[in-house]
Parts: C-alpha cells; structure tokens; sequence
C-alpha cells in the first residue's frame, strides 16, 4: 500500500485507472524515459497489485462459502418444514406399546395399513422421528433398527419412553402419525409383566391362547418361544401342545384351574444382534353351551283366528356354537312333512340363518293362506334336529272369539246415556220423586206420633199495615197456607193470633210453642224483617235462636218477593238462605214464560191474594215439611231413610 501510495504521489497522477503503473505515468510518457526510481517503484506496485488480487480472491472465496452455508441450512429447514408441516395429521394412536427394560419393542406405522397402501399398490417411504428430540432416525442410532414400516428398539430404557412421529409419503400425499410408547419397571419377583392382554378359553372342550408377539417374526431373522404360565415353564405334553412356530398354545379338555397369567417370551436375532420380547396373557375361562339346539319359538303356543284369515308363523331356533353347522329343521302336520311348494295351501318357507355373538339362530316360515275349518285343534309342529339332540315346539289353531267390543261399547254407552237421563230427570224432578215414594212406602219412615210434639209448622209472616205486599203475605199465610197444607194434605199449623189463647203472655206462648213444633215456616219480604211489629219480630228472633243456636229447629224460607239487594236481609237470615236455600213465591219459572218485571210483580201480588201459585210450588212446600212416616219407633233400631 505504502508501494502505491510512493508511487501515485511522485508521478502525481490521480487518474481513476485501475492500473496502478499507468497511474504513475504522465500522459504522453513512455516506459523506457521514466528514471531509475521510478521503475524500481514501478516494480514494488506490480508486486502489490498481485498480492491485493490474491485478498480480493480469498475473500470473495470465503463470502461465497458463507452464503452457500446460509442457503443450506436454510433449505434443511425448509425441507423439514416441508416433512412435517405439510402432511395430514392423523394424531396419535389408541393403542399405546407397553415395555419393560432391557427389552425389544416393536413401533409399527399404522398409517400404511389404514390407508391400504400395500392392497392399492401405491410407492411410498416412511420416515420415524423422535417427538421428544426433533430428530430423525436413520438406523445407525445405536440398538435401534430401521425396518419397513416399523421401528424397532432392541435394548429398551425408560428414557425411550415417550412419542415417536411416522411420516408416510406417496407420489401425491403426505401422511404422519404419533405411536406411543411407555416404559415400565418389572416389579422385583414378578413372573408377568405390568400390562396384560385378555384372552378367554371356553370350559370344558379344546381352546387355545395365542401370542401377541406375531408382528415381531416377519422383521426378525430367527426366533423361538417359551410359554410359562405363573412362573412354571409349560412342556408340550398331554394337556398342552404348541402350533404354528409356537406362538399358538393348545389347551386340550380346558377346565376352571387352567384360568391365570400365560408369558409368552420371544428370544430372536436380527441384523447379528440378539434380544428378548415377551407379552403377559391374562386368561379367563367361560363355561360353554350345549350344543343342542334351542327351540325360541312355538312353544306350545295356541294361536285364535277366523276361519278364512291366513297365518304366518315362524319357527326360530338358536343353535350354539361358532362354524359350520349341521341341522335339519322342518314344519310337519298330522305326522306328514309340510311341502315347500309354494303354490300349496300349506307351506313352509326356505331356511334362514342369522350369525348372532354365540352361534347361529335359524327360522323357518310356515304359511297358510286359508285357514280352514279342518285345521282347528291341530298341531303344527316344527323339529330341529342335529347328532347333539333334537328341539321340537308347535302351536294350535283354535277358532276366534266373538267380537265382543261393539256389543260391550254400545252397553256402556247405554248405560251411560241412561245414567245422565236419569240424573237429569232426578234432578229435574227430585221433588216429585220423594213425594211419590214417602206416598208408597210410608212404611219406611219413622212416625211423628210421640216425639212430644204438636204442630208440624209454625208460621212466621210480616204484619205491617198499610203495604199491599204485606196485606197479601198476611193473606196467604192465614188463608191460603191452611187451606193447602191443613184442609188438603192434614198438616197442623200454628199461626200467631188464631192459635193462641187470648190473654196470654206473648213471649210465652212464642217460646212454648215453637218447642212444641216441628218447623218454622218464615214468610218475608225485602221489607218486612227491618219494619215488623212487636210480634213478628220476636217471633223472627225466637226463630232464629232455635235453629242457629240451639239447631232445634229446622226453618223453612219462603221468600214472597225478589230482592234486588239481598244484603239488606238481616245477617242471621242471610246465612241461612245462603246455607240452604229459600223457596221463592214470586219465581214464575214453572210457567215456561218470560214477563216484564212490572207484570211479575202484579202477577206476585195478584196470585198470592187470589191463592192461584203452581203445584210444583206446594210440592216443593210439601217436600221440606215433616215426612209423616207410619214405621213405628223401636229401642234397638231406627230407620233413618231419608230422601
């Protein structure tokens, strides 16, 4: 550099030649006129530009040799992203592989038999990585074989347990899936190991256990087995008897004692290493089913129908067992085999077999497409028969019953019809009904004679003067009440002022006599209980005394005029019209006519002074005054009929 720098600086050139000799030299100079000095220098900037060209050579090397490393690195990436990112994942595996230390342990990519590459003839690799490091199995690793599909740990540790990443790659898809591997320690002693597989043999007949370890012959190049059972070490011999390079166990007569842990243990070599792999059989024993077969149905069935109906009738055995086997089942009638014709009157129907879990049920039809009356009361019999033994049901043709359900539907709708005919009737005409029946049976009713008392009614009614409803209540009471009840139909009234003795004491005579009667008889209007006189008024509260207080005393209401407001009725009366009821003169409903309200009340006023009030209404007097019954009182009983 000092070279150059000498040199530019004597020649004084500054041109941006890259030619450092041509920079020293002034423009028109040639080489052979410069002095000494300066083509000894000439020489020095020829040895500096060859050197400077070397450093620019190496280092343009070394940038290059960075950027290809860079580029690598980064397509390594890419490649790997590329592997894994870009595949379809089908996530990890139910199944987990189960080992112990110092064991082999056989990894299979599943995705190559569930994707049926091997079946559609489809080109594929498959490539293992582990999960837990990132990296990628090539084979070399130590103790770990690379082969086909699988991978395989020929020296187990627990720090091989954990997720192992297969991808399978085909010329247009790319496929991964995570297998599961889990290490565990043998406990100290054990003769199995932790996990076991369940495996059952059926009591009392010939069965076999197989070894789970199958997988591992076709990877490996030679092996044997040992079976143990418990710890024991099982010899071929009487009871046992090994097949198919022994990875099958043969039980011959398997009985309750045969039950417990089988081992089987694989000794092998593969590639020139040696290893072990062994798998722990738990084994149950199921008692196992007669071979005869078993009738489901008829079974002795009897089956109702109409003559000209067609029937259809199947016959379903259950024969135990797995494969194939040998029976012969029919339908027979009369001892005579039924055809299969099916043009035939009678017929029955080709087998049919159905695999269910513990064997076979087989079923076959019998058709009759007109039952006839000849068919009734006989037997129809299907047999199953096999060199086990033999099944046999059959069923019954007996003529239907009558269709009752129309006769019985048409009664009890009668009936019913009749119940609420007869329930509207009697409440329509309850009254007459009890009148007509205390008129024929009298008998059945106590009598009144020697109760103590004289009168059947005592006979309340408004006394004001001056009131034309009042003056017509009073009428009717005196007049047309006795005329009615005492003259028509021989009841005893007592009215207040034609039934007393004169000169006696009013209170008196009010409380003296309604002890001595059998009802009250109230008469009232919307007027008469609030503006009575002296009489009428302690009779009311005599009254009332009686039947409210002291429930001696029944009390009949006969209401003479329509209240508007009923609650200007005195409260004692009042809870009894709501507790029982009033008979009401002025209700004209038994008329079946509608009058205005000015024409009802002429009509009221006019029919209870001129003694013209229905029948049904001296019925319903009738039916509420004492039942004069003619069954006599008796110590022992009483007849309580009332109605």
């Amino acid at each position: 550099m000092q070279f150059l720098r000498r040199c530019c600086e004597h020649g004084k050139c500054y041109s941006c030649n890259p030619n450092p000799l041509t920079r020293c030299l002034s423009p028109g100079t040639g080489e052979r006129n410069l002095p000494v000095e300066i083509l000894a220098l000439q020489v020095c900037c020829k040895q500096a530009q060859r050197t400077f060209l070397i450093c620019d050579m190496a280092v343009e090397s070394i940038t290059l040799l960075f950027f290809t490393w860079i580029i690598s690195v980064g397509a390594a990436s890419h490649n790997e992203s590329l592997e894994q990112g870009f595949c379809i994942d089908h996530g990890a595996t139910f199944e987990r592989v189960f080992a112990v230390p110092h064991e082999a342990a056989l990894l299979d990519c599943e995705l190559v038999k569930d994707i049926f590459l091997d079946y559609l003839n489809i080109p594929y690799n498959v490539t293992w990585y582990n999960q837990m490091t990132g990296l990628k199995f090539t084979g070399e690793e130590n103790h770990v074989l690379l082969h086909g599909s699988s991978l395989m740990f020929l020296n187990i540790s627990m720090e091989h347990q954990g997720h192992y990443l297969c991808i399978v790659r085909t010329p247009k898809e790319c496929y991964k899936q995570v297998r599961v591997l889990v290490v565990e320690e043998m406990m100290s002693g054990a003769c199995r190991r932790p996990q076991t597989a369940l495996q059952r043999m059926h009591g009392q007949m010939n069965d076999n256990l197989r070894c789970p370890l199958s997988d591992f012959t076709s990877k490996v190049d030679s092996y044997s087995i040992h079976w143990y059972k418990g710890c024991e070490l099982l010899q071929e011999g009487s009871r046992f008897h090994f097949t198919d390079n022994n990875l099958m166990l043969n039980v011959f007569k398997v009985s309750p004692n045969d039950a417990g842990f089988y081992t089987c243990k694989m000794i092998f070599n593969v590639s020139g290493v040696s290893s072990v792999a062994t798998e722990t059989i738990e084994c149950d024993i199921v008692e196992t089913r007669s071979k005869k077969p078993q009738m489901i149905e008829p079974t002795e069935d009897t089956l109702k129908i109409a003559p000209g109906s067609a029937i259809n009738k199947a016959c379903r055995v259950f024969l135990p067992g797995k494969g194939v086997q040998m029976m012969i089942m029919s339908w027979d009638m009369k001892g005579n085999y039924v055809s299969s014709n099916t043009s035939e009157r009678i017929h029955q129907e080709p087998l049919r077999e159905l695999e269910v879990a513990e064997g076979w049920q087989v079923e076959r039809i019998l058709l009759v497409s007109q039952v006839l009356e000849k068919d009734f009361n006989l037997n129809f019999t299907c047999r199953a028969v096999n060199r086990r033994g033999t099944a046999v049901g059959y069923f019954v043709l007996q003529p239907a019953d009558p269709d009752l359900i129309l006769p019985i539907a048409f009664l009890a709708t009668t009936i019913l019809l009749l119940f609420v005919l007869g329930f509207l009737l009697y409440r329509e005409f309850k009254v007459e009904f009890a009148l007509l029946f205390r008129t024929l049976f009298p008998f059945l009713y106590p009598s009144s004679e020697g109760d103590g008392k004289l009168y059947d009614a005592y006979v309340v009614y408004p006394r004001i003067h001056g009131d034309t409803l009042s003056e017509a209540v009073e009428a009717f009471a005196v007049k047309t009440l006795p005329k009615v009840l005492e003259e028509r139909y021989g009841y005893r009234l007592f009215i207040l002022g034609r039934d007393n003795l004169p000169g006696q004491a009013m209170a008196d005579v009010v409380e003296e006599t309604m002890n001595l009667c059998r009802r009250l008889l109230l008469l009232y209007t919307g007027s008469s209980l609030t503006s009575s006189d002296g009489s009428s008024w302690l009779e009311q509260q005599a009254g009332f005394h009686q039947a409210l207080l002291d429930d001696s005393l029944s009390v009949m209401l006969l209401e003479m005029e329509q209240l508007s407001d009923p609650s200007i009725l005195p409260e004692s009366l009042r809870l009894l019209r709501d507790k029982q009821g009033a008979l009401q003169a002025w209700n004209k409903q038994w008329n079946w006519r509608c009058t205005s309200m000015k024409e009802a009340t002429e009509e009221n006023e006019k029919s209870l002074s001129s003694f013209t009030l229905s029948a049904r209404f001296w019925r319903k007097v009738r039916y509420y005054m004492p039942v004069r019954g003619k069954a006599k009182l008796h110590s022992k009983r009483k007849f309580l009929f009332t109605v």
